[in-house]
């Protein structure tokens, strides 16, 4: 069996990130009887592995629960299916953000996430920007988004939307009172170590995944974002690390800089 996952790790992180995910493998497949005979990057950055063994179809169903599939062919795609796929950059005239969701075949295209389905999905006015809300959300290249295919006009357009649960998971980040730090590049142990270097364990309080390669922090209520990321950041200089500031921390940072309370 060969599948490529819906993974992508940037090139100066791939040899470690790659054997943090063999060992990973190694303790999901040994109760069943799989051997993983290639894991490796594919041009595209997208992790690829091929295996076998009596348990293939056991361990195919554990792939796509943990980490998802790539399309590859663009032909394969319908209409409401759901991916993961990482966001690459704006549209030239910031009309959306252009989403890699793996479609390789016959040419490496992208989806497009319209700006108006981003304000209407994450709560925001037709006055903001796809600057604003970029900046606003942390939606910078390389973080992963579950979208759901809205529209396919040919092998060239696709327009993607965020799926239901990836629109109230963001949501709740301005829902709640916790500033956040979103990390891209770095490994949960490298995190995890980092965190525990800097003396923050008692500021950040989870750790969830996103990607292989990314995660989303938590601050403990009163801990803000900017302070986390300029400890963090000393210990992981190779990642890239963004704070997301929610709505009503925003206003009492606004009304302490007028000093009106």
């Amino acid at each position: 069996m060969k599948a490529i996952l819906a993974e992508k790790i940037e090139k100066p992180l791939q040899r470690l990130a790659l054997q943090q995910f063999n060992l990973k493998l190694g303790e999901e497949t040994k109760e069943l009887d799989v051997k993983i005979k290639k894991l490796d990057v594919t041009s595209g950055d997208w992790i690829l592995i091929e295996y076998n063994g009596e348990d293939n179809e056991i361990f195919t169903e554990l792939l796509r629960r943990d980490h998802g599939f790539i399309p590859i062919e663009v032909a394969k795609i319908k209409h409401e299916e759901t991916y993961r796929g990482f966001v690459i950059g704006n549209d030239e005239h910031d009309r959306g953000l252009y989403i890699d969701i793996g479609i390789i075949s016959p040419r490496r295209n992208y989806g497009l996430y319209p700006l108006h389905r981003i304000r209407t999905q994450l709560g925001e006015d037709k006055t903001k920007s796809l600057k604003e809300i970029t900046e606003k959300f942390c939606l910078y290249k390389g973080i992963p988004l579950n979208v759901r295919i809205e529209d396919i006009k040919n092998v060239r357009k696709i327009s993607l939307a965020a799926t239901d649960e990836q629109e109230s998971y963001m949501k709740d980040w301005d829902r709640y009172p916790f500033d956040r730090v979103v990390v891209l590049g770095a490994l949960n142990n490298q995190i995890r170590k980092a965190i525990q270097i800097t003396q923050l364990t008692g500021d950040i309080i989870r750790l969830d995944p996103l990607s292989f390669t990314s995660s989303l922090l938590t601050c403990k209520l009163g801990t803000d974002a900017p302070g986390v990321i300029s400890k963090l950041g000393k210990e992981l200089r190779h990642a890239k690390l963004f704070s997301f500031i929610p709505k009503l921390n925003r206003e009492r940072s606004n009304l302490s800089k007028t000093g009106r309370f």
